[in-house]
């Protein structure tokens, strides 16, 4: 089993990249999964000599190159130069790899709402960029393709390259005090935007009556007149308009894919699963299946608090895939888990399960406990 850490590229700054890189091989770590182009944060860095929280919105640690067009990442303002060269330049032995954020940009969908999902109510959700727009699709081919060139990476790992929405991650301080529940949520992400409603239209989807019906099983859910405990898949299934907008979207995603992986070129390409719950990926518009022809690998994130709840988890995704790895990541500290021993067991339950790459989150994020535990579990795990 090979292992790696989530990190911010701050923290690996504030320390710096040779220090941390020390710290990470002592503790039995392999790999960087570096955060390149993300979302808006907040970031409690509990051991960084340098400062306690640091604020960011969504950015890019890198200057861009030359090939984006209606859209393009936005350097963090807080950097001088290029913050990935640096850190690339201060490591000897770790594997630096690209941990890139997607559709999940509310400052590109602040400033360019025309290119965000939409919801059926006719909302702009501006946190998330849709994937069926020309624009959106142009500018996520683009950032694989500026990653790939540049050296410094051995895999791009990709996060919300997808129907992204998620209540809980969507917006800063979000307030719903309507009980939506799975169903509930997939309504309320499902993209009715200009470009959506035009794809569907000519696969021959009457898709006014897919938005209306939309619209008003959100409301009913809300008033009561619909559980919010309906399995989608149960929902749709009674809703055969709604049902082939739906499957237009994971088409059209894993045609989207295909040009991702023309990006990526030679560079191993990995795709974030488990969203919104481990199985459901085609909430997001991701057919897993498909996706397998255009991927190296998926990783799912799967912040349990016991090995049976993380397996459980690991078989829900593992059952809808093909032939593809699949990695799966942990975290080792609050809220999740809360004594060495468990991850211990975690990590020699995955290890005898043959997953053959565990990642940590997030090096930053961790207090000092946190990261001896990995390092206990590391060791564990090799014998």
């Amino acid at each position: 089993m090979e292992f790696a850490m989530w990190a911010y590229p701050w923290d690996l700054l504030d320390e710096g990249p040779s220090e941390v890189e020390r710290r990470l091989r002592d503790i039995g770590i392999d790999e960087l999964n570096l955060a390149t182009n993300y979302h808006t944060v907040q970031a409690f860095t509990p051991h960084s000599p340098e400062r306690r929280t640091l604020f960011a919105r969504a950015s890019s640690y890198f200057e861009p190159g030359s090939e984006y067009e209606n859209l393009e990442p936005v350097p963090y303002e807080g950097m001088d130069g290029d913050w990935v060269a640096d850190i690339a330049a201060g490591l000897s032995d770790l594997t630096l790899n690209s941990w890139t954020v997607g559709c999940h940009n509310s400052r590109l969908g602040m400033a360019n709402p025309e290119y965000t999902l939409e919801s059926a109510h006719g909302d702009d959700l501006i946190f998330g960029l849709c994937p069926s727009q020309p624009a959106v699709q142009t500018y996520l081919s683009a950032l694989v393709s500026d990653l790939a060139s540049r050296d410094e990476f051995a895999r791009i790992e990709l996060e919300t390259f997808d129907y992204f929405y998620g209540t809980g991650f969507g917006w800063h301080h979000q307030k719903i005090h309507a009980q939506l529940g799975t169903l509930g949520e997939f309504l309320l992400g499902l993209c009715f935007c200009p470009q959506c409603q035009e794809n569907a239209t000519a696969e021959g989807v009457d898709t006014e009556r897919a938005r209306e019906t939309v619209a008003d099983a959100l409301d009913d859910i809300v008033a009561g007149d619909v559980s919010h405990e309906h399995p989608p898949e149960e929902w749709l299934a009674d809703h055969s308009t709604v049902a082939a907008y739906v499957d237009l979207r994971e088409r059209t995603l894993a045609s989207l894919y295909t040009t991702l992986a023309d990006a990526a070129g030679t560079t191993p390409l990995g795709y974030y699963v488990g969203a919104p719950e481990p199985g459901r990926e085609w909430i997001v518009g991701a057919d897993l299946q498909a996706l397998s022809n255009h991927v190296d690998y998926y990783c799912l994130p799967a912040y349990e608090s016991t090995a049976d709840a993380v397996i459980e988890a690991y078989n829900a995704v593992e059952t809808v895939i093909d032939d593809v790895p699949l990695h799966v990541g942990l975290l080792p500290g609050h809220p999740a888990i809360d004594d060495e021993d468990t991850v211990v067991d975690i990590v020699e339950t995955l290890d005898s399960k043959g997953v053959p790459r565990l990642s940590f989150y997030n090096y930053g994020l961790l207090p000092e406990q946190s990261l001896e535990w990995v390092g206990t579990a590391v060791e564990a795990a090799r014998g």
